[in-house]
């Protein structure tokens, strides 16, 4: 796992392996419901809709679908390569960095209140930068309170994370019609090797979704 850091939090990526960049599963109805982007598309799904013969239809299907497979593959191929940019990922590690992991922690008594939001604010606008060309991407942001109270410190709790983390989004310029936010279980501690609690192990999870997709929900 590589790590970036900014100045008091860090974010960590998940490594997406290359076989999850294919979007087995997604049926023609997902594919059918972008927007503008994609008449092409619907057009070509209205064509294989009127024909007659089933095995020509099907076959219509299949050539639509598997032409709108390879231009989500290579949305996300192009976003990988432009947030490695960014971020300043090693691209031979790191094939596909769609899943960023902000460790935050309540610790902090200057702005505790306040940097969690600016932390996802600022990582949301150096992802727009980076990948606002991109069709059709969305957002999917995800927080995870700690699960325990050290005997020092105040981990942030999961309502707290929340409250944040819809204000850095409202100020990230990003429309809401781009993202969702939603509470997550509460993490696990981070432990070191003897057992004993290293931190509570709050954070935000945001993921980059629908590659090549629709911006619309």
């Amino acid at each position: 796992m590589m790590k970036i850091r900014t100045v008091r939090q860090k974010i960590t990526a998940t490594h997406l392996s290359r076989s999850a960049l294919a979007f087995a599963g997604i049926g023609l109805v997902a594919i059918m419901a972008g927007g503008p982007a994609h008449a092409d598309l619907r057009d070509d799904v209205t064509q294989c809709s009127a024909i007659t013969e089933d095995a020509s239809r099907l076959a219509c299907f299949d050539a639509a679908a598997t032409t709108a497979e390879s231009e989500r593959n290579a949305a996300a191929q192009s976003a990988a390569a432009l947030l490695a940019d960014e971020f300043r990922f090693d691209r031979s590690v790191m094939r596909a960095p769609l899943h960023l992991r902000v460790d935050v922690s309540g610790n902090f008594r200057l702005a505790r209140d306040t940097t969690a939001g600016r932390e996802v604010e600022t990582i949301v606008r150096r992802i727009t930068k980076a990948i606002g060309e991109v069709p059709g991407w969305n957002l999917s942001i995800t927080v995870h309170g700690g699960q325990v109270t050290l005997s020092r410190g105040s981990p942030y709790t999961g309502d707290e994370l929340l409250i944040q983390a819809r204000a850095g989004m409202s100020r990230s310029g990003l429309p809401e019609a781009r993202y969702t936010i939603t509470r997550g279980a509460e993490a696990e501690p981070s432990l070191w090797d003897d057992g004993r609690v290293r931190s509570a192990n709050e954070h935000i999870d945001i993921v980059i979704t629908d590659l090549g997709g629709t911006a619309a929900r």
